[in-house]
Parts: structure tokens; C-alpha cells; sequence
């Protein structure tokens, strides 16, 4: 037998306890020390908002302001008016409400979908904020 496989085989066990999946599927779940990324109902409504907004705000003029190259101010307003801008910055200063990292990454994928250009206008002024 190589030599390699040897090693591979007697370590299995050792990688087997620090791994957080199952080694066989279980209809009982185990518990698990690996990040959750299952959404939680606030969670949920925040991606679905930002869905529906695409769908019905973005896809329609994405194409638009890709050949024009104009800023998409209407869009910002209407993102703006229904919450989803500045997630990173508190209310008490103008913004959604300090929306973690995972909740921002939700709203930039679903406004994704639909034109990474206009998303970039949304996202951009996280780049110049404090950690």
C-alpha cells in the first residue's frame, strides 16, 4: 500500500472529530460548531424586499443606464425611501440600522441579480467607512 494512503487513513479519525458535518445523514440533527448561514425570518423579509426591489426597480432600466452611463438617482431614491441603503450605518445617523455583515451580503446579492452596476452605487459607501 503507498505510503500516502497509509497516512491519510490512520489521520482519518482525527479529521473525522474536528469536522462539523455528519459523517452519515441523521434525521436527528447534531449539533454543529460551523457557521449557520440559514436565514432568520428578519433575514428572510430583508433579502425578499431586496428581491422584489430588483425585480421591479432594476431589471426594468438596467440595460438603460448601462448604455447611457447615467447615475441611476431615481432608483437610489426609491432604494433609499424603502431601506435599503447605508445598512452599515446606525439610524441615529440617517442609515438602515447597523445591518450586520451577512444581512448586508443578502441585500448586495439579491440587488445583484439584477445589475452589479447599480449595486456598486448602493455598497460603494461602505469602502470609506471606520471598522
Amino acid at each position: 500500500m503507498n505510503p500516502l494512503t497509509q497516512i491519510v487513513r490512520a489521520t482519518r479519525p482525527i479529521y473525522r472529530k474536528l469536522s462539523t458535518t455528519p459523517v452519515v445523514a441523521s434525521a436527528k440533527p447534531i449539533p454543529s460548531t460551523g457557521i449557520c448561514f440559514e436565514l432568520n425570518d428578519e433575514q428572510k423579509a430583508l433579502q425578499e424586499l431586496a428581491r422584489k426591489f430588483t425585480r421591479e426597480e432594476i431589471v426594468p432600466v438596467a440595460a438603460q443606464y448601462d448604455k447611457t452611463g447615467e447615475y441611476p438617482w431615481p432608483i437610489v431614491k426609491k432604494a433609499w425611501e424603502v431601506g435599503l441603503m447605508n445598512g452599515h450605518i446606525p439610524e441615529h445617523c440617517g442609515g438602515m440600522g447597523n445591518l450586520g455583515v451577512f444581512d448586508e451580503c443578502v441585500v448586495a446579492e439579491e440587488l445583484a441579480f439584477g445589475c452589479s452596476g447599480i449595486t456598486t452605487v448602493f455598497t460603494a459607501s461602505g469602502l470609506g467607512v471606520s471598522p
